[in-house]
Formats: structure tokens, sequence, C-alpha cells
């Protein structure tokens, strides 16, 4: 999935898209509890307190214990299907949060900023990981299934790496790695801020719409940790070795385009409320 500052700043691109293709302008209030929905699906109720006196080895099975329980959670809070949790890429199910909460997008900023993050982590799995890797077995053939990988190969290198150095931390080959040099380039390029202290503000009238996957108490916490992220990606230097920088660049700008182009009806009466005026719909690089 995308990382905490590329959600951000994804959210970010979409308010640019609406004010600047659909001639929307939203007051700082609504900007703010879109962004704040955008972020609170990756808030978790697991806490990650590595326990004292383990060996190196050790921590390394904790963590990975950790992130299975992660994944776990978020088959609920991503709207995964259950019975995709064996495949190495498991996507948002769209349809199964309109089934559940359409409504809620002419209604409610933060579930529409919500809805948008799913959308977000869709098409970075579908287009962003697709174009970067292929995960494969043991005997280095082609695999979709997570119990069945064991290498990737790296289209940016064209090496084949250990999967568990790509999904580790610690190596120089890490999709973590990458995330922290994407997240100062995109900031960068896109020239976006984060004012913590401005949406920590808005999170006093941050409430829950009705949607039950999640807590959106942890709102603050989800603040604190992406302002935390961007400041470790002002202070790291280095290249991407996953992705390229053209990549990540263009799929920022598809996010926003893709999502106003296919769900624009869905929300427009939130963005727009005024009944006074000819409805416009979103259609490529145009309004008609």
């Amino acid at each position: 999935m995308a990382s905490f500052v590329i959600h951000h700043i994804a959210g970010e691109q979409f308010l640019t898209e609406l004010e600047q293709k659909c001639g929307i302008t939203l007051k700082e209030e609504e900007r703010n509890l879109f962004l704040l929905g955008n972020l609170i699906v990756d808030s978790t109720k697991l806490k990650k307190e590595i326990p004292e006196g383990l060996s190196a080895e050790e921590q390394k099975t904790w963590k990975r214990e950790f992130q299975k329980l992660i994944q776990e959670e978020k088959i609920a809070t991503h709207f995964r299907d259950k019975e995709d949790y064996r495949l190495c890429i498991q996507v948002p199910n769209l349809q199964a949060f309109l089934a559940k909460y359409q409504n809620l997008l002419a209604q409610d900023f933060s579930a529409l900023g919500y809805f948008y993050h799913l959308f977000t982590d869709k098409l970075f799995f579908n287009d962003l990981f697709c174009a970067a890797f292929d995960p494969l077995d043991q005997n280095f053939n082609h695999t979709d299934y997570a119990d069945q990988l064991h290498f990737m190969f790296l289209k940016k290198s064209g090496k084949i790496e250990k999967q568990e150095d790509v999904w580790s931390h610690d190596s120089n080959v890490s999709i973590y790695q990458d995330y922290t040099v994407m997240n100062r380039l995109l900031l960068e390029y896109y020239k976006v801020s984060f004012d913590s202290d401005g949406l920590l503000e808005s999170s006093k009238q941050f409430h829950n719409p009705g949607i039950t996957e999640v807590d959106y108490e942890n709102i603050a916490s989800v603040i604190r940790k992406t302002k935390s992220y961007i400041a470790e990606s002002d202070q790291t230097k280095g290249n991407l070795h996953v992705f390229t920088e053209e990549q990540v660049k263009v799929f920022i700008q598809l996010v926003a385009k893709s999502f106003i182009e296919s769900y624009y009806p869905l929300f427009e009466g939130l963005v727009n409320p005024s009944k006074g005026e000819k409805q416009k719909i979103y259609r490529g690089d145009s309004l008609c």
C-alpha cells in the first residue's frame, strides 16, 4: 500500500484537481476533514512495543509476526476480500465499501477521504507495484501467492532479490527505504506541506459518520506518525531502488484525475451543494 505521506500528497492533489478542473473551492475545515479521512484508514489499534531482551534474530521474527497482525487488521479497514488473504497483493474492494457506505460520500468529507484512500491503494497495487516488480516462487517462476513467494524480480535493476530483503526495513533494496525517498521527492515535486497543527485543530470536529471498520479516535496518532515520516524523509538522501521517480510522479496525478472521472457524480452534492447551478460532470481534462 502507499505510505502515509503519499496518501496525504495524493489527497492534496485531489483537492487541487477539484479547484482547477471543477472550479470548486472548499473551506479549510472541509479540506482538512477530507485529508483526515484520507489518513485515518491506516490507523491501527495494535501497539508496536518490542519486548526487551530479544536477540537481533528474535526481533526480526517479532516484527514479521507483528506485520502479519497488521495485515489481518487491514482486511477490515481496507475492505479486502477475506478469500484474498493468501495473495501477495491484496487490493481494496471498492464495491464493498460503496455497498455499505455510498450514501456517506454525498454527506461527509471524511467518508469521501476514506474512500479516496482505498482508491489510491488499489491503483498503487495494480499499477505501481506491477510496474516495479514481479513476485517469484522458489523456482523463479511468477506466483500470486504469499506462501509461495521466495524472490522478487526488480524491473528497475533487472535483478532478483530475496523477498525478505525487499520487505525488510533494513536492506539496501527495501521497499520501505524507497517509501522514505519517495516521500521527499514527491513533497518537493508537488510543493505540498503538512499542517499538523491545523489538522490537529480540525480533528476536534472529526467525528465518525458511521464507518465501523476504523477508530476515528486514533487520528492524533496518525497525524503524529505522518509528521515523523516527513521529518525522516527530509533527512534521508539516496536513490530509489524499487520504483522509478517518473512512475511515482505520474501515479499521484493519475489517482486524482481517475478518481474524479470515475466517482464525481457520487460526491458532487457534497463539494458543490448549490442547487441553482447547472450540474457539471468531469470528463478527462475538461468539464462539460
